[in-house]
């Protein structure tokens, strides 16, 4: 995980109007690039000290000021877009030749303004931040996007695409995220979060949503990393030894509602607001699903159910048991069809009994997201616990019918999900673990351990002593099926 502080960030959203649309100028990023190559994006980036030195006007902390000349600055050398008025009359060909010793690196930006006698009035810029990176990214940045409308008087030269930028084009922001659906192109949270306001709520109205975004001062509402996928890490309870449980919101004209968490005031104070506002962006609720009943994952599913008016699914196991009430079970690969214009979002539920009987995973079909619950988690193994419901035999079969799917993005119920990672290496990686643990049970029984508590020492010599509570349980779960397959006499043990 990066423990540097994130670099300073400035990007430029340049719109215009076309006709009855609104377009925006993005790039796509070169793929050589070492953040996010090959995503398409507004153009900006990291700060420099001279940018600092720039003179700009209005009422504003200077940090934002040096992010602004950042953002026209790299927009400009990135696109050969100058999004700013020029005092002073110039030609063409006298901008063209700024903009080769620009490129170049033989003036700063600094000199460019005073050259062409530009002023920068930070008052007269609608600006939306900051965005910040999450941790765990090799590179980070404190972000802040600047709306810009595109003017005939303004300059533009006609770049030839450099070794950072592959595109540059103009496109409607609802174009722009139905190619995301059909995965032709990349997005980021903050890209994607900014096209879809100017979507709904067009220019000007746009900008009273867009002053509160889910990423702020370390603090992260949702994550939007495929188009109609929104991911809400809440917080987990501290007995379960988990950080977080992922509610996950699927869809974008019709939306579903998995796993709402176990019901933290803040949390779902926050969630409600961010619920609220893609019903504000068009959308509606089809209902309220879970994976499975555990409290942290389903304690909230009553609440959001009647607060939206929507009904609560899950599967007939979960039902007959009779925690939670349940207005409709969901089978075996049942087909949830959410609708948007001609190319809908497919969910399909599968059954993947082994943490409990009864639990779900849901598969997006056009973006490849697998939902997975408490099947897996980037926080350390789930538990299988065969005084609850548990069977490692069922959980590794579960695994292996998980992993014929082709997963892009794998979300798991516990912990930051794998945004660049594909889903069936994690999956590989897990049934790995679990076949080492088991061969390493087996060598310490061979090696002639008789006891119950000698093996859980031994079997378990490489997690924390915290967890030691949970390895009892994962070990009596590992020998019962080791008997089942006929590979130990489990009797011994107590």
């Amino acid at each position: 995980m990066s423990l540097k502080p994130p670099k300073l960030a400035g990007v430029c959203v340049v719109w215009r109007r076309n006709k009855q649309d609104i377009e925006v100028l993005v790039i796509k990023r070169g793929k050589t690039l070492s953040f996010l190559p090959g995503h398409h994006a507004f153009p900006g980036g990291s700060v420099e000290e001279e940018d600092k030195k720039c003179e700009v006007y209005g009422s504003c902390h200077e940090v934002i000021k040096g992010a602004m000349v950042g953002a026209i600055r790299e927009t400009f050398e990135e696109t050969g877009y100058l999004p700013i008025r020029i005092e002073k009359s110039i030609s063409m060909k006298e901008l063209e030749e700024v903009w080769e010793r620009f490129h170049k690196r033989e003036i700063d930006f600094i000199e460019v303004q005073k050259k062409f006698n530009i002023k920068l009035n930070i008052d007269e810029c609608f600006f939306s931040g900051p965005w910040i990176t999450p941790p765990g990214l090799s590179q980070r940045f404190e972000t802040y996007f600047f709306f810009i409308e595109w003017k005939p008087e303004y300059y533009v030269i006609e770049s030839e695409k450099n070794k950072e930028v592959d595109l540059i084009e103009w496109d409607t922001p609802q174009n722009i995220l139905y190619r995301w659906h059909r995965q032709e192109i990349s997005l980021s949270t903050p890209v994607a979060f900014i096209l879809e306001q100017i979507e709904a709520f067009s220019f000007p109205e746009a900008y009273q949503y867009l002053k509160k975004i889910p990423w702020t001062d370390n603090g992260y509402s949702y994550f939007h990393p495929r188009a109609g996928i929104h991911i809400f890490p809440l917080p987990a309870p501290p007995h379960t030894f988990f950080k977080n449980v992922n509610s996950v919101v699927v869809g974008k004209k019709e939306m579903m509602i998995i796993d709402p968490g176990e019901g933290e005031e803040g949390s779902v104070k926050e969630m409600i607001y961010w619920l609220e506002h893609f019903i504000k962006l068009g959308s509606k609720y089809i209902g309220v699903c879970i994976t499975h009943e555990h409290p942290d994952h389903a304690k909230s599913m009553e609440f959001i159910s009647k607060y939206f008016g929507i009904p609560k699914y899950a599967s007939l196991e979960s039902a007959k048991r009779g925690r939670i009430p349940i207005d409709k079970t969901i089978e075996n690969e049942q087909q949830f069809l959410l609708s948007d214009r001609d190319f809908p979002w497919i969910v399909n539920t599968i059954s993947t009994p082994g943490h409990v009987k009864g639990h779900l995973c849901y598969y997006e079909t056009t973006t490849q997201t697998l939902i997975a619950g408490d099947m897996i988690s980037s926080e350390g193994p789930v538990l299988i616990d065969p005084d609850e419901e548990g069977s490692m035999s069922e959980y590794m079969d579960s695994l292996k019918k998980l992993n014929r799917l082709k997963i892009d993005l794998l979300i798991p119920g516990h912990g930051i999900p794998w945004f660049y990672l594909p889903g069936n290496i994690i999956i590989d990686k897990l049934i790995q673990h679990r076949k080492q643990r088991e061969e390493k049970i087996l060598q310490n029984i061979n090696k002639g351990i008789t006891t119950f508590e000698e093996l859980l020492l031994k079997s378990y010599d490489d997690i924390p002593q915290e967890r030691i509570i949970l390895a009892r349980q994962q070990l009596k779960a590992h020998l019962f099926d080791l008997k089942q397959r006929g590979l130990i006499n489990r009797e011994i043990f107590y």
